[in-house]
Order: C-alpha cells, then structure tokens, then sequence
C-alpha cells in the first residue's frame, strides 16, 4: 500500500452488524482499534418496504461511545429534532411542536431511541428495535494504522473513586 493512502485519514466503513449482532461485513476489531486510537466514530442504519416504494437512509454522529467486554460498542447518537415526514420529502419538515430525539444503538443490533417535548421535557415514546448498523471511523486505512494502540482498561486497575453524591429519589 502507498504511504499516501496509509496516511489518509477518512470515514471509512468498517464494520456492519446485523439485527441479532451477527458480523455482515468488515472487521468488529478493525472498530475496535479505530475507537482505541481515538478515531471519532458515525453510525448508518435504515430501511425499506418489501416492495420498494419507500425506503429511508439514516446517517448520526455520536458523542459517547464504550466498549464492553472488549466486544461490543455502544454509541450515544448526538439528538436531534423529530421530522415531520421520514419518507416523502415533500412533506418533510420538523414535527411541531418539537419533539427531542435520544438514542443509543449497539454492535448487538438493539437501536433504543426516547423522544421527548423540547419545550416540557415530557417523555413521549421509548422505541426499542433492532437493525442492521453501519459503523464508521474517521480513520487511516485500518491495514496500515500505526498510531499508538494503549490498553484503556488493564486488568486489575480499578478507578479511586474520591467523591460520589446521590441526590434524593
């Protein structure tokens, strides 16, 4: 490979779970070594009727992401505002009155999202469903990533918690 392409940094796919966590395509440790290195990571899912006269193609950021058991990412996706219409783009806009969209989607496929009033904070819906997920770094080709590979969580070192404060339920 080209040292030009080795130091190219761009989003890149790298993995794709399907709905139960099965591995589609990439590599799950190619994700794994992105996000260790620091690589910002986005996520894609989406979907379509059976007879393809609609489909919808979803693309976030996420702002907090953890590897668990040294396996599986879970990503917070940045919220977002509720759209009118997810299908047409004729009739899409943004629901009024704002709805808040939080989410959390996994390596597992389970895709959890909570919508709230933007002006009340009321929850109104806990949606919980599986997909297929694209995930993707912003990353050197994973072939010839040499950055630094630190071991975040060694075994037997445990945080020294200083303070820890519960407010009344």
């Amino acid at each position: 490979m080209s040292a030009a392409a080795c130091s190219a940094t761009e989003w890149r796919l790298m993995f794709v779970n399907g709905p139960r966590g099965e591995e589609i395509s990439g590599s799950r440790e190619a994700l794994l070594r992105a996000l260790r290195r620091g690589s910002p990571v986005r996520v894609s899912w989406g979907e379509a009727d059976a007879e393809g006269k609609w489909s919808v193609e979803e693309f976030a950021n996420t702002t907090f992401v953890n590897i668990m058991g040294g396996r599986d990412v879970v990503a917070q996706i940045e919220p977002a505002l509720i759209q009118s219409h997810y299908t047409d783009v004729a009739k899409a806009g943004l629901k009024t009155p704002l709805v808040l969209w939080r989410s959390i989607i996994a390596t597992d496929g389970r895709f959890e999202a909570v919508t709230t009033n933007a002006q009340s904070g009321k929850q109104l819906r806990v949606l919980v469903q599986r997909t297929t997920v694209h995930w993707y770094a912003l990353a050197p080709d994973p072939r010839c990533d040499a950055r630094p590979l630190p071991d975040l969580a060694p075994r037997g070192r445990l945080n020294i918690i200083e303070r820890d404060e519960r407010a009344d339920p």
